[in-house]
């Protein structure tokens, strides 16, 4: 029910969250979920128009309130205290805030950098299509979010597409912003996973499954295997639901 997903999301997600909103067809308070009307039926096939107005709705009512805003589905385990410390690290604050020393020693603080943070992939392979998996959610800060929504009336606004972070990557192309060049750590290790841990663990390319098989085609740089995959300051897990949800956030 939805009550019952609503719930699992407050209990070991948004209480670690400046802010928390779920996108819904109904408004209800206690749980923090808004009616977000959209263009189109109510159906899986038509998540770009969902996402379309979701965004719209955060720029026109949050983006003052808030410097970054993560998006997900309701099978994503995000851990929120690792999203918070690599926002703050010193290399995504370097690209945020680029600052410049003129001639009189004084520090000038430039304009935001957009920033779209997320799990990178090639689309199809294509590494001139690159995209942030929606799957692990994605994370823009306010300079990003204003270019996204800006572009919106122009960039596919009637498409109807289950592919919504392709959709999205391609709007923000247009604009001149592409994904994050690497959202890994120090080691390598991911930090945004398109997959459960468990999946991540025993994954082997060529494993004969066409999940595994797309999964090598669409990634970007060396891919690690094993323990080696997951950072150990992982941001978010896709695919992670009910009871195995309750388990991550309980270790």
């Amino acid at each position: 029910s939805l009550k019952k997903m609503i719930t699992h999301k407050i209990t070991v997600t948004s209480q670690k969250c400046d802010g928390f909103m779920a996108a819904s067809t109904k408004t209800i308070p206690s749980l923090d979920t808004v009616n977000i009307p959209h263009h189109g039926p109510e159906v899986y096939n038509n998540i770009w128009q969902k996402i379309r107005s979701i965004w719209s709705y955060i720029y026109h009512n949050y983006y003052h309130s808030f410097d970054y805003f993560h998006i997900g589905g309701d099978d994503l385990y995000l851990l929120v205290e690792n999203l918070r410390l690599y926002l703050e690290s010193e290399d995504i604050q370097r690209a945020t805030h680029l600052n410049d020393d003129n001639s009189t020693g004084t520090t000038i603080l430039q304009k935001q950098v957009p920033l779209y943070l997320g799990r990178k992939f090639a689309h199809h392979g294509d590494k001139n299509r690159p995209f942030n998996s929606g799957g692990s959610g994605y994370t823009l800060n306010k300079a990003a979010l204003k270019l996204l929504v800006a572009s919106l009336p122009h960039c596919h606004p009637r498409a109807v597409t289950s592919a919504e972070d392709v959709m999205v990557a391609a709007c923000l192309r247009r604009m001149g912003v592409f994904p994050y060049d690497s959202t890994k750590d120090e080691d390598g290790g991911e930090r945004f996973m398109h997959f459960t841990p468990g999946f991540h663990l025993t994954y082997r390319p060529g494993g004969g499954k066409s999940s595994e098989d797309w999964y090598l085609a669409y990634s970007v740089g060396e891919l690690k295997l094993g323990y080696d995959h997951c950072s150990e300051r992982s941001v978010a897990f896709h695919y992670v639901r009910g009871d195995l949800m309750k388990r991550m956030h309980a270790i």
